[in-house]
């Protein structure tokens, strides 16, 4: 989603790292079929199961450091703008930004879409759409929503401190696993209890971004490595108290990966100025919403026509680049009038 342009070299990165984070979003995406768990339609041909894993690679920190940067930009607005003090008016403005265009996204492309290729009854629709249990690329919508109105009414009163972040990181992913082990993630709770964490992270950034030095980067990056080979190593031994002890793990791989993109875009950003001052990257960052709210299903379609017929790694670069380009184009075109930007969000 494109933040309004910010004379702030902090808000700056926050807008990068937002777009950055988007486009990765296709890519990830675009790799994520060749796992076979993901557009069951189709079933993958031809190999290319090392996309897959690299396609899960990106899902430990894309989505994990927009809502880092969200939580980023809630902090400084709260904190330096005053803003966030009318619950009633936040609220609702937030519900214009992502409910409004969930709705019209939902009825007019992801449903039909996803009723054509597989073939939904009403129960699905019911449940995937109306109950949020599946709504495709949106339930980032719902949990974003879901977890503004926390922060809103209660996490804004929670203090930004490390204590507070270890006992949030404690909390939200023991109850996490709680959640997904009753299955309960009707309208995305179970999603948005572990996306607070990123969130106050966000803000515990914000009010720390100066005491990161670059030795601390290295040992996080030296913890990443670390833990993540912890994670393959233990994560298929059949052990309830393990398999705890590596999610804990998991999440705190995603924790650290978070921060050291906050710090290595935020040099990039101080050391090569001209990356959000051209005009391209200006039409990415604008449009970056439409991008993602249209890009997953343009990538089915791409799936549909090229699987079998080219490599993987054809396959894969294809559906990113088609899926971003036509997904920009879509977005461009609703920009023109103020209904449609009114209904995809888009404003």
């Amino acid at each position: 989603m494109a933040l309004q342009k910010q004379t702030s070299g902090r808000l700056e990165n926050i807008a990068f790292i937002k777009t950055v984070m988007m486009i990765l979003v296709v890519l990830y995406h675009a790799m994520l079929f060749f796992g076979g768990t993901w557009f069951t339609v189709a079933k993958p041909e031809g190999g290319g199961e090392y996309l897959y894993y690299i396609a899960k690679w990106i899902g430990t920190f894309h989505i994990q450091t927009f809502a880092m940067a969200s939580g980023y930009l809630f902090y400084y607005l709260r904190k330096e703008k005053n803003r966030y003090n009318n619950p009633a008016k936040d609220i609702k403005k937030r519900a214009k930004r992502l409910l409004v265009p969930y709705l019209f996204t939902i009825l007019l492309w992801i449903m039909p879409i996803g009723c054509l290729f597989y073939k939904f009854s009403l129960k699905d629709i019911i449940e995937n759409y109306v109950l949020m249990l599946r709504p495709d690329q949106l339930w980032f919508l719902i949990m974003l929503f879901v977890v503004f109105v926390f922060f809103v009414l209660i996490g804004k009163k929670i203090k930004l401190s490390f204590r507070n972040l270890v006992i949030i990181y404690v909390i939200t992913t023991g109850l996490g696993l709680l959640l997904s082990k009753f299955s309960i993630n009707y309208f995305q709770i179970a999603n948005s209890v572990r996306y607070i964490l990123y969130f106050y992270l966000g803000g515990y950034i914000y009010e720390n971004h100066k005491k990161i030095s670059l030795k601390q980067v290295g040992i996080m990056i030296l913890g990443i490595i670390l833990l993540y080979a912890l994670v393959l190593l233990f994560r298929n031994v059949n052990n309830t108290f393990l398999a705890v002890g590596i999610r804990y793990a998991e999440i705190l791989v995603s924790v650290l990966e978070v921060s050291v993109i906050y710090y290595l875009f935020s040099k990039l950003i101080e050391k090569r100025k001209s990356l959000v001052n051209s005009r391209i990257y200006h039409i990415f960052e604008q449009n970056s919403f439409g991008i993602y709210l249209f890009h997953q299903q343009i990538i089915y379609f791409v799936i549909i026509w090229l699987n079998g017929l080219v490599y993987p790694i054809v396959q894969a670069i294809l559906s990113f680049v088609i899926a971003l380009f036509t997904s920009l184009i879509i977005s461009l075109i609703l920009r023109r009038w103020k209904v449609t930007r009114f209904m995809f969000g888009l404003e």
